[in-house]
């Protein structure tokens, strides 16, 4: 045990005490960050109203127009929770609206011009025989994008089905009342109790912790292969193997470049739960945006685990090669099993409890992605989750077993990558 805390201790040391680590750990935070605001923020930059004509034959459909292309534009039409006057104040910043009565071609003409010119971005040619022939024209300069054109789109049909309505005796405020949307309302149960949300914080939790098990676990068991070759083409593992066994070497590199990777995760959690979290719960969309401390630990669980299953197994792949080439050919294999768990995901999300997902939650390879996304959706019962943990905890034993038998003769190879029927060799007769 004392070789193994050694062990653990150079290889964490080693590791903190780089500029590199203390770039990734600070830095990629701020880098991640500035890359996804920049670009919004420089989207904004001199960002002005969209100056529309609206042409109707009557003054009356022209305002019926105008009130409804701000109405859709306004972000209380998804979210009613936010002020009426602020969300007003939103939409009349997206949009200037003038209206025309003058539904003639001369008219059309200077129109056409002053688009031309930029003095407005576009018109909107909603005259009564456009909107019975259900063909409103609208003309600009660039071509309209999918919310912009939804926007238009719905605002003219609405107007239409109101003068329809009307035109049937159905009086203003009725025909407003008819097309009125319906908002949907979800609710979860979880625990027993109804739990409000849109799911938009949920789903980006489980994307964005996912993802980090996933890219952790690929990193850092890179690493452990990369250290295992690093000493084995340098010959220092002939003068450690003579101080400590196999698997004490193996033992304490996976433990300590784990306790770095949850190091690094740790100050990143920190910064995004003093920093991110805050923004992006105060956003309606977000809301629900809440991580529980059950969550935290089985993340913490299952990406230490995940990190033990896959980063023996590179140790074994940096024992039986001689370069970092062979091992990148070798290490689809390990690969594999991982991309399939991202695929799941959606899955997951949707039938936590669907049997593929099940199974796939229990097989070891597959479980530390697959069934944390299931506990952060809908908590499995509890002996499947501890059945889980047995299994990946019984494979990871079973796998140091096996690598460090591998260990133990690989490392001591040079010159050539050890074929299958060696290997197979080396398990039956070496003794970690």
């Amino acid at each position: 045990m004392r070789n193994i805390w050694l062990i653990l201790k150079r290889e964490y040391l080693q590791r903190v005490r780089t500029r590199s680590f203390v770039v990734l750990t600070v830095l990629l935070p701020v880098i991640m960050t500035a890359f996804m605001a920049l670009p919004a923020k420089m989207a904004t930059v001199g960002e002005k109203p969209t100056h529309i004509v609206v042409v109707s034959s009557s003054p009356r459909v022209g305002e019926m127009v105008r009130q409804q292309l701000l109405f859709l534009a306004t972000p209380a039409f998804f979210d009613e929770d936010e002020e009426g006057s602020r969300a007003t104040k939103k939409a009349e910043d997206r949009y200037t609206i003038d209206l025309d009565g003058n539904a003639t071609e001369a008219e059309k003409a200077t129109l056409t011009g002053k688009v031309s010119t930029r003095a407005i971005d576009g018109f909107l040619w909603a005259t009564d025989a456009a909107m019975a022939d259900r063909k409103v024209v609208w003309t600009s300069r660039g071509m309209l994008d999918f919310p912009e054109r939804t926007r238009l789109s719905e605002a003219v049909s609405r107007v239409a089905v109101q003068n329809d309505l009307a035109a049937n005796g159905m009086s203003a405020p009725q025909a407003e009342q008819m097309l009125k949307p319906v908002k949907l309302e979800p609710v979860r149960i979880e625990g027993g109790k109804e739990a409000k949300g849109n799911g938009n914080g949920r789903l980006l939790e489980i994307v964005v912790m996912v993802m980090l098990i996933y890219m952790a676990v690929l990193f850092y068991g890179i690493s452990v292969m990369r250290s295992v070759l690093e000493e084995k083409n340098s010959r220092i593992m002939e003068v450690l193997l003579s101080s400590a066994s196999s698997t004490e070497l193996m033992a304490g590199k996976l433990l300590g470049v784990g306790a770095v990777g949850l190091t690094q995760i740790l100050v990143w959690a920190i910064m995004a739960g003093t920093v991110a979290l805050p923004a992006l719960a105060a956003q309606p969309n977000f809301a629900d945006l809440q991580i529980s401390p059950g969550v935290i630990v089985a993340f913490a669980v299952y990406f230490l685990l995940g990190y033990l299953l896959y980063s023996t197994m590179y140790a074994a792949i940096g024992a039986v090669t001689t370069t970092e080439q062979e091992g990148q050919q070798i290490q689809f294999i390990i690969v594999i099993p991982l991309v399939m768990s991202v695929f799941m995901l959606m899955p997951a999300i949707r039938t936590p409890d669907s049997p593929v997902v099940f199974w796939m939650s229990l097989i070891p390879f597959f479980s530390p992605i697959v069934m944390y996304a299931r506990i952060v959706v809908q908590t499995p019962p509890l002996w499947q989750i501890a059945l889980s943990v047995m299994l990946l905890v019984g494979t990871i034993w079973g796998l140091v077993v096996l690598c460090a038998r591998i260990y133990r003769i690989g490392v001591l190879i040079y010159g050539k990558r050890a074929t299958v029927p060696e290997i197979l060799k080396w398990l039956k007769y070496a003794k970690a």
